[in-house]
């Protein structure tokens, strides 16, 4: 039974390219987090979080990294080797995943001594064992030294409880103490703005790779931090560019685990290169955090750069191109000198207070008659009337308000209703939601 290095479990699955590294990782997780593709060298980032498997007690974090020995076709393959060799050092526990349908090769052998090299347990996992054929090359792999691998299929799920019955004898059990939840903060933007950088900078390390090339990040990167003694979680993304510039599946995939970012996020951080133009992805991102009705702090990036560049010009050139962001919070700062970034980190905790309002039945209905009662609705015929309002969750404050007919309240009614709702309760930096229900007539009422 190990110590754990971190507060919990970290658990690291290596490899050679294209062994089923990822796909292990989503199998423990039990979602799909992580990009899959027949395309070698994938993942670039360490990419961690964690996984609970109740059935055996245990709790810890799962990290996938890039393909050890990888060729790359942007030349990144010291940093993706960097982001292995710093995560090795941090793990309890290494998965060492090879393929069974090929068998022993020299690529593994280099894998094999790399980690002999280290301390930490190694478990063997020959993945791919669907076939009698596959499972007869399992043997092979105990001449590097490592025991028995365990033969499973990451792809179909066959074999992973022998995993887990595995690592269940090397790690603790899992610790039931509730931990604090994490703000979610989605690093959004497009290519080259700084948000791998920008996380590089706050952590004080190389944690996720920094590149000229655009695209370096692939896969939805998830950071813990604790500043001030609040937990976030920094979600780094893919750089967003137009759909018709998609030219493989991975970057297909990249933008939906954008889009996937925002929707579990609770802040989104907007980056704005400011020695550039906003260009029209800069108002499509926009338009898609308001949708999704996040709360957003708009960051503009590079201030190194355009030094002359002062925070009232960029806040009216953001109310000028970005006017459906209006309200939101507006920060500057330079990955470089770092300087700006403790105010970006401030403010990510002044709107997550702000968006935790909560009001009791009493107060919320009593402010949303007195809304009603101060609106001046137009029109003639059946007007909107509303009967009962509850709170349904915060960040954003959700509400939901029966009401006699939804097509009676239109969209510049709604959005008028927002407004004098935000100004009662003085909500500036998030958005408010509402979700209208119709509310049901007793059959007695319709005769």
């Amino acid at each position: 039974m190990i110590t754990p290095k971190n507060k919990k479990p970290l658990v690291a699955i290596v490899g050679r390219p294209n062994v089923g590294k990822s796909s292990l990782f989503n199998r423990i997780l039990g979602e799909r987090r992580a990009i899959v593709d027949a395309t070698a060298g994938v993942t670039r980032d360490r990419f961690v979080l964690p996984a609970r498997i109740p059935d055996y007690k245990l709790g810890f974090d799962i990290m996938d990294t890039g393909g050890i020995g990888i060729v790359d076709d942007h030349n990144l393959e010291d940093a993706v080797e960097y982001q292995i060799v710093t995560g090795l050092a941090a793990s309890d526990v290494v998965l060492f995943v090879v393929d069974s349908r090929e068998g022993v090769t020299l690529l593994d052998d280099e894998v094999a001594k790399y980690l002999r090299k280290s301390d930490v347990p190694v478990v063997m996992v020959a993945n791919k064992c669907e076939t009698h054929a596959a499972q007869m090359m399992v043997s092979d792999f105990a001449s590097y030294g490592f025991g028995d691998a365990i033969p499973l299929s990451a792809q179909e799920g066959q074999g992973v409880s022998d995993l887990y019955k595995a690592l269940a004898g090397i790690l603790p059990e899992e610790n039931l103490i509730e931990e604090k939840e994490a703000v979610n903060v989605a690093i959004l933007g497009r290519r080259n703005t700084g948000k791998s950088s920008f996380v590089n900078a706050l952590t004080g390390e190389n944690r996720v790779i920094v590149s000229d090339v655009a695209g370096t990040t692939r896969d939805a990167v998830d950071i813990s931090v604790d500043y001030r003694g609040t937990a976030i979680t920094l979600v780094d993304t893919a750089g967003v560019h137009r759909k018709g510039k998609v030219n493989t599946p991975i970057e297909f995939f990249s933008l939906t685990r954008s889009d996937q970012a925002i929707q579990r996020s609770d802040i989104a951080l907007l980056f704005i290169d400011m020695s550039q133009t906003i260009a029209r992805m800069d108002k499509e991102l926009a338009r898609t955090i308001k949708d999704r009705y996040k709360a957003v702090i708009v960051v503009g990036t590079k201030h190194d750069l355009v030094p002359e560049f002062t925070i009232e010009r960029f806040r009216d050139l953001v109310e000028h191109k970005l006017p459906h962001l209006l309200g939101a919070p507006i920060a500057m700062m330079s990955n470089v000198t770092k300087k700006g970034i403790d105010r970006v980190m401030r403010d990510i905790l002044t709107v997550y207070e702000e968006g935790q309002l909560q009001l009791g039945t009493g107060v919320l209905n009593r402010a949303m008659q007195a809304v009603f009662d101060n609106m001046r609705i137009r029109g003639r015929g059946e007007r909107p009337r509303f009967y009962y309002a509850t709170q349904l969750n915060t960040l954003p404050p959700t509400f939901l308000l029966f009401v006699n007919k939804n097509r009676l309240f239109s969209k510049e009614l709604m959005r008028a209703l927002q407004n004098e709702f935000r100004r009662r309760f003085k909500i500036t930096k998030v958005p408010v939601r509402f979700v209208l229900r119709e509310r049901k007539r007793s059959a007695s009422k319709n005769r």
